[in-house]
């Protein structure tokens, strides 16, 4: 690159360092919107037993929780590229959210299912996976914990679908209530925007709900499904947008930053079927998470047969 002549060098590898930096986000933002047309859904794994939520940890691998009706017992991890399945974390009760962070410790909720002896809430614990294999109790949270997601400081929040707020677990281990509203109530998927916004996802409602820095509650967006009771599974923040599982629905459905909400990809039959955005269908999905780097999005399929499904845009 030449420098002009009044512009130090240094000076100009910054601001081409600046613009370079801007194009990328400005291309992320719009980047669903150009490529959609040649998406499209596959299955990566047929068979697969884990259920519910996802990560992706910073190679690509896939992090899928087995709660199967409360009856799993392990997170999977997936290799992208083969569907190679292995056993990331067993002896758990129940798993639902989980995360991975930049480390490579997965982060879990392991809904051990046992009475509070301060209230009359269930509680169930989020467990640390350490790379060396050493399990910490992070905290033992009220109600029903569902899904982690994880803040660029490191700091945990967990949604609640029978407890009326999000929890937040500090670095340094310390547990807080972070917000408490009756629309959290049915919470299970929770996500970070870019701007490192909070949102959770209503099980019950299909309202998403932004969490400010304060713990204030709002709706953004609501899912416009017929279900009852049985409308969001999951959460994921993509490319400017958030991509929600409307579970009894069959479908997955996109809300733009501005939360208006569209059908995305499913055409409602319940049925684990490959193909375009339009034509493909979806068995219950319900954990849903994306990889910004490989530009993929992925699904667990709920249903009798279980599938993890993917969609790469090109």
């Amino acid at each position: 690159m030449k420098t002009h002549p009044l512009i130090p060098k240094t000076k100009m590898t910054y601001l081409a360092l600046v613009l370079l930096l801007v194009s990328q986000t400005s291309c992320t933002d719009d980047f669903i919107g150009k490529v959609t047309k040649n998406a499209k859904v596959e299955t990566l794994v047929a068979n697969f037993q884990a259920n519910d939520g996802l990560s992706v940890d910073r190679f690509g691998n896939v992090y899928a929780s087995d709660f199967s009706n409360y009856t799993g017992t392990e997170v999977l991890k997936v290799n992208p590229k083969t569907g190679a399945v292995e056993v990331a974390v067993d002896s758990l009760v129940a798993p639902t959210g989980n995360v991975v962070d930049k480390a490579g410790n997965i982060y879990v909720v392991n809904n051990i299912r046992r009475m509070s002896p301060e209230s009359n809430l269930t509680q169930a614990d989020v467990l640390k996976l350490a790379k060396d294999g050493t399990r910490t109790v992070l905290a033992t949270l009220p109600g029903f914990p569902s899904g982690i997601a994880i803040d660029r400081e490191g700091n945990l929040f967990v949604s609640n679908y029978s407890f009326q707020g999000v929890h937040k677990i500090s670095t340094d281990g310390t547990v807080t209530i972070f917000a408490r509203d009756p629309k959290l109530f049915g919470g299970v998927g929770i996500t970070f925007d870019k701007k490192n916004n909070l949102f959770v996802g209503s099980f019950i409602t299909g309202d998403i709900l932004k969490v400010s820095s304060s713990g204030s509650v709002e709706v953004f967006a609501t899912i416009p499904t017929v279900t009852e009771n049985v409308v969001i599974g999951y959460i994921t923040y993509f490319a400017g947008s958030i991509f929600a599982t409307a579970i009894g629905e069959n479908a997955i459905y996109r809300v733009s930053m501005d939360g208006e909400a569209t059908l995305f990809a499913g055409n409602g039959t319940k049925a684990t079927e490959d193909g375009s955005l339009e034509e493909a269908s979806f068995d219950n999905p319900n954990g849903i998470t994306a990889d910004p780097y490989r530009k993929a999005l992925y699904i667990t399929d709920a249903g009798a047969e279980g599938a993890l499904r993917v969609i790469r845009f090109r």
